[in-house]
């Protein structure tokens, strides 16, 4: 039987001070591994200047829950097309920083090297792509990684429009009105609802419209006096009533108006809304 001053000594030589400092250092180089990831993926992420040398005026507010995040936005140019999106990446942090890079990787090469123009042709393609990814090698199942995605496309010498809502909305602006356009009812990657459908819907566009492409973050943030989601009606109605500031304004209102409705609450997901004006 072991005595208690045995027990004392055993247990500091289970919990010595330097296994204390070699987590404390594991934990640093992980912490610094993580934030340099999150140095990466920002990287890989358009300047937000871009979209202002395309469009008249342009914001980008994007606010990861953590280091490194699942929401992205997107800019590419073809020819006379601009191609652009927001995707919001099952999970946030590192899982859904790998979707979220594995996804942004995916978007170059299909209008690049396949030719693909239409949303609905290209959203299609991801979806399948991002599929074989994340499935092609596994033995114990599907995995139900994937991404809820607007994406449009944007010819501003002609002034047509069209998008596909994979799971997202587009909202619009235009003369104080605001139009929805729906998010669509398939998501890309995971699926677990049968057969897809992704469809592109085609509009005209007109000086001074404001487009808006946004996560689900801002719109699930818990806060206010009665601790409830901000919600998609109280996000549409402050759309509305910023419209008339130019975008450095509107991205500080946006960005002011949320962190007053957390409060003290934390943030819950990642924040991503891009604006556009054309």
């Amino acid at each position: 039987m072991k005595t208690l001053a045995a027990e004392k000594n055993s247990e500091k030589k289970e919990f010595p001070e330097s296994r204390i400092e070699k987590l404390e250092t594991k934990a640093n180089e992980l912490e610094q591994s993580i934030r340099y990831a999150g140095s990466l993926q920002k990287s890989i992420l358009p300047p937000p200047s871009l979209f202002n040398d395309i469009f008249d005026d342009a914001f980008v507010l994007y606010q990861p829950k953590d280091i490194v995040g699942g929401d992205f936005y997107w800019l590419s140019q073809f020819e006379n097309e601009v191609y652009f999106a927001v995707g919001d990446c099952t999970g946030h942090g590192v899982p859904g920083a790998m979707v979220n890079i594995a996804g942004n990787t995916i978007l170059r090469q299909l209008i690049r090297k396949k030719g693909l123009s239409e949303p609905s042709d290209i959203i299609e393609e991801l979806d399948k792509e991002l599929i074989g990814l994340f499935n092609e090698n596994k033995s114990d199942g599907q995995t139900y990684d994937g991404m809820d995605v607007v994406f449009c496309k944007f010819n501003l010498d002609e002034m047509k429009g069209s998008y596909c809502g994979a799971g997202r909305p587009l909202i619009l602006v235009r003369d104080g009105e605001i139009i929805e356009y729906k998010k669509g009812l398939s998501s890309v990657g995971y699926n677990i609802f049968g057969e897809k459908r992704f469809e592109t819907v085609e509009f005209d566009l007109e000086v001074g419209d404001l487009f808006y492409l946004f996560s689900d973050g801002y719109t699930d943030q818990f806060g206010g006096d009665n601790i409830k989601k901000f919600n998609r009606k109280r996000f549409r109605n402050l759309l509305t009533s910023i419209a008339d500031m130019n975008l450095t304004k509107q991205k500080k209102e946006l960005d002011l108006t949320l962190q007053n409705w957390m409060g003290n609450h934390e943030q819950i997901d990642d924040v991503c809304v891009l604006g556009i004006k054309i």
